[in-house]
């Protein structure tokens, strides 16, 4: 069992999704782009355990019921158009919030997680994830080049002391079936033997 929730978004097939839910991860989202609402229901089919939503673009919110999501990865600049849709995982930069809170708070019923995507924790940052937690549940998304904790600026020993209700990662392509390395596994297994 992992020791906080995490999504894992853009996965593209079974074996990724397979690995991640006999991992615990909470949360899998596939990114409508490459993932047909026939494709989504072949994969969540064979995977028990975790939720299961749909990144979408913003020419494609008409499309999301096709897909039969339990929830709806929108960026925040789709906001506006996402009337009537709920579950949301809304995804943005610390630096979009003071802007973009009253809109978020309009919607906030709608709203299951802010995705907050970060590359640094500074004090700005800090002062954001705090605003945040006031009226939302954070899901955050550290950001480097391969996503490995050893690399960048941040450790999950500093994430996870945050006020954060999770974390979020990407998955990856697969490069032929059932050949797939997984640059995650490293950080999940952190993430079940950390404390």
């Amino acid at each position: 069992m992992l020791i906080t929730k995490v999504k894992v978004g853009k996965v593209t097939n079974l074996s990724e999704a397979r690995y991640c839910a006999g991992m615990g991860v909470d949360f899998l989202s596939f990114p409508i782009s490459s993932i047909d609402p026939k494709t989504y229901q072949e994969i969540t089919g064979w995977v028990a355990g975790p939720k299961f939503g749909v990144e979408v673009e913003s020419a494609t919110l008409a499309s999301v019921k096709e897909y039969k999501a339990d929830f709806i990865e929108i960026n925040i600049n789709q906001i506006d158009g996402s009337k009537g849709l709920e579950n949301l995982i809304v995804s943005l930069q610390p630096a979009e919030w003071p802007e973009k809170k009253t809109n978020l708070l309009l919607s906030k019923p709608n709203i299951l997680f802010l995705e907050l995507q970060i590359s640094s924790i500074n004090d700005f940052v800090l002062r954001i994830i705090h605003d945040i937690t006031e009226d939302f549940k954070i899901l955050l998304k550290p950001s480097t080049s391969n996503q490995q904790p050893a690399n960048g600026n941040w450790k999950l020993e500093t994430l996870l002391p945050l006020p954060i209700d999770g974390l979020s990662f990407d998955g990856n392509e697969e490069t032929k079936p059932g050949m797939k390395e997984y640059p995650l596994s490293e950080i999940l297994e952190r993430l079940e033997a950390i404390f």
